[in-house]
């Protein structure tokens, strides 16, 4: 399908009224389901189908994570979770065991896993059990 297919009658990109997912590789999707259920608290989806975990979050975005045998090469924030209260969601996945990155940068530095970036907002990282970077953000 080209762009120009992809718009309606009326001129608004149709992909805009689709659902949006993250997509994540696992090496280990038992692993992973255990860190993304009992860690990070999402809840399975029933539309899961093998080799996949679809986790829901809210207005209906989700969170695919596949089996594949070659671990994650990337190197950036893969999934960003918003939050109104960035410290309050460190404090309580940090109580079920999900360790967070620290960061000591010329432009950014992490105080208790938080980095606050003016203009922009607060965020903090973690990785689940295959490397994938994860990132909690409040905006400014």
């Amino acid at each position: 399908m080209t762009i120009a297919e992809a718009i309606d009658n009326e001129g608004v990109a149709v992909l805009s009224k689709n659902r949006i997912s993250a997509v994540l590789c696992s090496t280990d999707l038992a692993r992973s389901q255990e860190f993304y259920e009992h860690k990070v608290g999402l809840t399975l989806s029933p539309e899961t189908i093998p080799n996949h975990l679809l986790f829901e979050g809210a207005d209906g975005t989700t969170v695919l994570v596949y089996g594949r045998p070659s671990p994650n090469q990337a190197d950036h924030t893969q999934v960003r979770f918003w939050s109104s209260d960035v410290e309050r969601d460190v404090a309580e996945l940090a109580a079920r065991g999900v360790v967070f990155e620290d960061y000591d940068f010329p432009a950014l530095k992490t105080v208790d896993h938080v980095a606050t970036t003016a203009g922009i907002g607060r965020s903090a990282w973690f990785k689940d059990p295959d490397g994938n970077t994860l990132a909690l953000f409040a905006p400014e």
